[in-house]
């Protein structure tokens, strides 16, 4: 058995272990010599200080065999490695449950990287709370962005977290580590390779790896073809294969060039896409009654005018054919607004009006298919999977609009849940459970022919716990 395999055995043996995999370079080689440390993720139920200390106890304890070398735990949280020849560094990161969806919140990249592996055992990471997709506004707001790596680069310095054990008390603590001219082009090569690798994954909207041609092409794509920029990079790749220590200023040039040329090219990108918000429609006096409130009823919203000064203009304003949709839109200025059929909420048939106890009472039959998880159509009405389809025809729709920057969709409570959960691959017989505040805005994209999300990732976190909890 391989050294990653013992390790995840070993691990995993623990009760209050859910998950644990090993990411970064082993999972594509496993040759110890070729790779600078091995990484290992671990999930589990609850932190505690005793469960630290036994995990890298056991760890420490394995036996490398061939390699004749002992392990040495990194214990910490970032892009810091150990380099030693008469050891194998093993970069052990423990999480609990929350914690590991808070890192995953604010460090997409890293945490979508991960959710590659095979090499894990228990519960598979994206299973615990996935990336589902890398967002534009993760390249600006997420920690470790090309911002963050320049300003700690220029620096001399590396930032990191590390635990802090006093008795059953633990403290996660940030702190800067310095670094000296190896690591430093080690770092350089590090910023470079990953904030490549990290757009390809949003242009391409998928978690795959991409060849050193497709590297190439968008290293020069994003540097303008800058071939010498590129074989500066390349020789740089060499000096780090061959463990050479010759490294000089000459990367922290190269590093500024390149983040330059990368924040521009992301700059371009968000400047030719088109802003897209939904919200939910303002309040009406149904909405507070609790009932079953669709197409079926058209009351008006409770207040015609909005306490908040609106300033931003909209190109665009798409509405429902509802009043409350209608009426919502005259909070917001506009150069044109239409109504569209296919973003009016659910159409619960026979049941509109209803309190769930009335549902309940008149047809058991549904809350009996619920129970069973079927997606059942509302007499005279809708089912869940026929607003899935009005959803996906009006993005089609959206995908065909151009020659404009802002659109606001003023639509309903149901039907944004369905656009989630298509978005975030929830299962929909599940997403009547989302909570959907009025005129809370959440954005989408509109790039080239595709629709993509680009909310904030507390709402992520809001949504999968309204989901699972």
């Amino acid at each position: 058995m391989n050294i990653g395999k013992r390790i995840l055995e070993n691990v995993s043996k623990n009760k209050e272990v859910i998950s644990a995999t090993i990411v970064g370079s082993y999972t594509e080689n496993k040759n110890l010599d070729l790779i600078g440390d091995l990484d290992v993720v671990v999930i589990c139920k609850k932190l505690s200080s005793h469960l630290i200390k036994n995990l890298n106890k056991k760890i420490s304890k394995i036996n490398v065999n061939k390699q004749k070398k002992k392990i040495i735990i990194n214990p910490s949280f970032g892009p810091l490695k150990i380099n030693s020849n008469k050891h194998l560094p093993v970069h052990l990161m423990i999480y609990d449950v929350e914690s590991h969806i808070e890192h995953v919140c604010s460090s997409p990249f890293t945490c979508y990287d991960w959710e590659r592996s095979n090499l894990y055992k228990g519960t598979a990471l994206k299973n615990i709370f996935p990336v589902n997709y890398l967002q534009l506004r993760d390249f600006f707001n997420s920690r470790r962005s090309s911002t963050e790596y320049l300003k700690d680069l220029l620096k001399n310095r590396i930032s990191i977290r590390n635990y802090i054990l006093s008795g059953k008390k633990i403290k996660l603590k940030k702190k800067y580590v310095k670094i000296n001219s190896r690591n430093r082009g080690e770092f350089v090569y590090h910023i470079i390779n990953f904030l490549i690798i990290n757009l390809y994954k949003f242009l391409k909207n998928k978690n795959i790896k991409l060849t050193s041609k497709e590297f190439k092409k968008l290293f020069l794509q994003i540097t303008l073809n800058d071939k010498n920029l590129f074989k500066q990079f390349s020789n740089l790749k060499k000096r780090k294969e061959q463990k050479s220590l010759d490294y000089d200023h000459t990367e922290i040039v190269l590093a500024k060039k390149f983040i330059y040329k990368y924040n521009k090219f992301l700059n371009n990108i968000k400047k030719n896409t088109i802003d897209i918000k939904f919200i939910r429609h303002a309040k009406t006096k149904k909405n507070i009654k609790n009932i079953f409130l669709g197409s079926g009823s058209d009351p008006d919203i409770i207040k015609k005018k909005q306490t908040n000064k609106n300033n931003q203009k909209y190109d665009l304003i798409i509405t429902s054919n509802l009043k409350r949709s209608i009426s919502t839109s005259k909070f917001y200025k506009s150069k044109k607004t239409i109504n569209k059929g296919l973003i009016n909420e659910i159409n619960y048939g026979r049941v509109e009006g209803m309190s769930y106890s009335q549902l309940k009472t008149n047809y058991p039959s549904i809350t009996k298919a619920w129970k069973k998880d079927f997606d059942i159509r509302f007499p005279k009405g809708e089912s869940t999977k026929d607003v899935q389809g009005r959803v996906k025809k009006f993005l089609n729709y959206l995908k065909k609009i151009k020659n404009i920057k802002k659109i606001l969709i003023i639509s309903h409570s149901f039907f944004i849940r369905v656009l989630l959960g298509v978005f975030l691959k929830y299962n929909l017989k599940k997403i009547y459970q989302l909570k959907i505040p009025h005129l809370k805005k959440l954005e989408f994209l509109k790039k080239d022919n595709r629709i993509l999300l680009n909310i904030d990732r507390k709402y992520f976190k809001k949504f999968h716990k309204e989901i699972y909890d």
